[in-house]
């Protein structure tokens, strides 16, 4: 009788293991919890779940799979992690292309914090819940034509660039000034996007990755 009482209680344990399933909505939600303590009730609001949320778990064979948290409403298998789910900004006063727009909440099995949300990407104004102070691109754009750059070969391009050590953003402006099949000699301009002040103003060759002359 004991044997299989302990047999028994073994089986229990062996099914409890491979039980740790949730409600996606619950995982979803908690997930959401975490973001909003992070941003504030504001910015929450303009953040959507983004693609490729997706949370692993481990199968009763012990093979670990991964699954798209938005699809079913319960999770599968035990429940191991859900460090891949993110959400994605979108703000009327963000909307700049290759910008940093996504923040990720990484939970554990029992829908802990894995460590603390990163969210130095997302503007200050945003998450003060104050109007952009931000320069309008047609002003960075007056400011670029005032600093009496070479003369370029091509359009003059520029996009949103995020300094992870500084923690700001800066708009990186690339002059043209020379090309060919694998490089380029680039002008080069940062420029901060509260002040417009120009941060540097220098030349570069810029190669193209796995280019064979």
């Amino acid at each position: 009788m004991k044997k299989k009482l302990t047999i028994l209680i073994l089986i229990l344990t062996c099914e409890l293991s491979f039980s740790q399933t949730y409600q996606t909505s619950e995982v979803i939600e908690k997930a959401e919890f975490y973001l909003k303590e992070a941003v504030g009730d504001y910015s929450f609001k303009y953040f959507e779940l983004g693609p490729n949320s997706d949370n692993k778990y481990q199968t009763k064979t012990g093979e670990y799979k991964w699954k798209d948290i938005s699809k079913g409403k319960k999770t599968k298998g035990k429940f191991i992690d859900g460090k891949h789910i993110n959400f994605v900004l979108n703000h009327p006063d963000f909307k700049y292309p290759y910008a940093r727009k996504t923040v990720y909440i990484e939970l554990d099995s029992n829908l802990n914090l894995i460590r603390e949300v990163y969210v130095d990407q997302i503007p200050k104004f945003l998450l003060r819940n104050e109007p952009s102070d931000w320069l309008t691109e047609n002003k960075i754009n007056s400011i670029i034509e005032l600093q009496n750059l070479k003369k370029s070969i091509e359009p003059i391009s520029k996009r949103l660039e995020f300094d992870t050590k500084k923690k700001e953003y800066y708009w990186i402006v690339f002059n043209t000034l020379y090309k060919e099949k694998c490089f380029s000699d680039e002008e080069i301009l940062h420029i901060n996007p509260v002040s417009g002040n120009i941060l540097k103003h220098f030349e570069e060759r810029q190669r193209i990755l796995d280019c064979s002359e």
